[in-house]
């Protein structure tokens, strides 16, 4: 019986370190153009529930907490524009700024917006975005 809960103990072991092993590493390349991204004042408009959203939100990987947290990323849905208590879960804590979005005439997403009024619909290269914006990415 000792041997038996010794070897459990082991795999249990084992278990934790291949799953904290298995966590999404940051990437110091797509931090970096993130939060260049939001000190240049870029946009992206989008919807929770839009396709080409989640590619461009892969793209940039776990670097794409700080395209939210930056608020580089505007949620244009209106079932998300409601206080933060009544928040659905579908919005995945972003508040929806639809005055902003119909403001802005965005009719497609995504939809980035630089410092100087251009903007560029649907989704891009990270290299194409950092060019726009003036950030460094290689």
């Amino acid at each position: 019986m000792v041997k038996h809960t010794k070897l459990m103990f082991i795999v249990l072991i084992v278990g934790v370190i291949f799953v904290a092993g298995c966590g999404t590493k940051s990437d110091p390349k797509l931090d970096a153009l993130a939060n260049c991204l939001a000190d240049k004042s870029v946009k992206e408009y989008g919807a929770f529930w839009c396709p080409n959203c989640a590619k461009q939100e892969k793209m940039f990987g776990s670097a794409y907490s700080i395209i939210k947290d930056r608020e580089v990323y505007i949620e244009c849905d209106p079932r998300c524009d409601v206080p933060q208590d009544k928040l659905p879960i579908a919005c995945r804590g972003m508040l929806g700024q639809t005055k902003l979005c119909l403001d802005k005439n965005v009719n497609k997403y995504p939809d980035w917006e630089f410092a100087d009024g251009s903007r560029l619909v649907g989704v891009q290269d990270l290299a194409v975005l950092a060019e726009k914006a003036g950030c460094t990415f290689q």
